[in-house]
């Protein structure tokens, strides 16, 4: 029979603790940077819904000063919201339009 050192008892515990520790460690940093990846995606696709809502702003504005006729504002069937103000006069016109979708405002300038 093998005799047994009694400075290695629970070597075998405390090495599978450090391995263990380690393993869980690098799940929880890849989980951590997966899921702020799923949100900067999010944050991307709802940014370009603004920015598209932003533009639709300046064409109708702009459509309405061209045609000098009112034109309801166009609903986005996505859920984003347009808010647009006009200043100036003839023949110098400045369009802010601002575009919202979510928590993601985008905003363009026009001047001509």
């Amino acid at each position: 029979m093998k005799k047994i050192n009694k400075n290695q008892s629970g070597i075998a515990l405390l090495l599978t603790m450090i391995i263990l520790s380690a393993t869980v460690l690098t799940a929880t940093l890849i989980v951590s940077i997966v899921i702020i990846q799923f949100k900067l995606s999010s944050d991307i696709n709802n940014s370009t819904i603004a920015i598209y809502a932003a533009d639709s702003g300046v064409e109708w504005q702009l459509y309405q000063i061209r045609q000098a006729k009112t034109v309801p504002q166009p609903t986005m069937l996505n859920g984003a919201t347009i808010s647009t103000v006009v200043t100036g006069s003839s023949p110098s016109f400045t369009i802010k339009s601002l575009g919202a979708y979510r928590e993601v405002m985008r905003q363009f300038e026009v001047n001509f």
